[in-house]
């Protein structure tokens, strides 16, 4: 009954090609007996800007993804920082490196990339998880029977 590949998640199966989000933060992807992730939280570091020289990532209550907010070091005043939607004073011509390959050979791994597709059109390092396949179960033990 094991024609067709599959994957399993935390005692879960999936079908081969299927999507399926183990977390609000994760999709996944069942492909060939492994799966490969991506973030759906931003992850990207947030640089300094003169709109917000004091970025801080906090957890919203009811929200899976933490989000950036702007304190001012003086009054300690908090506001959203997606408020503020910058306008480049140039077109941002994007660029980005291939995916690198899994950096593990069984198991999840990540694979990294650099890109500027972002909102800022900044190089950024972008990472996503991903599993080549499953690493083989170890042998049980048994004692020598005689």
């Amino acid at each position: 009954e094991d024609d067709e590949e599959g994957c399993e998640v935390n005692g879960r199966v999936y079908r081969d090609g299927e999507v399926f989000q183990p977390s609000c933060k994760l999709q996944c992807r069942c492909l060939d007996g492994g799966f490969t992730c991506i973030p759906l939280c931003q992850e990207d570091v947030r640089l300094p800007t003169p709109d917000c020289p004091y970025p801080r990532r906090v957890e919203i209550p009811g929200k899976c993804c933490p989000e950036w907010i702007c304190e001012a070091q003086d009054q300690h005043l908090l506001r959203d920082a997606r408020a503020v939607t910058p306008v480049l004073p140039y077109p941002c011509q994007e660029w980005g490196t291939e995916w690198s390959a899994c950096s593990a050979t069984c198991g999840v791994g990540f694979a990294t990339r650099v890109s500027n597709q972002n909102r800022y059109c900044r190089l950024e390092t972008q990472r996503r998880l991903c599993l080549v396949r499953p690493c083989p179960a170890l042998p049980a033990a048994f004692p020598a029977v005689s």
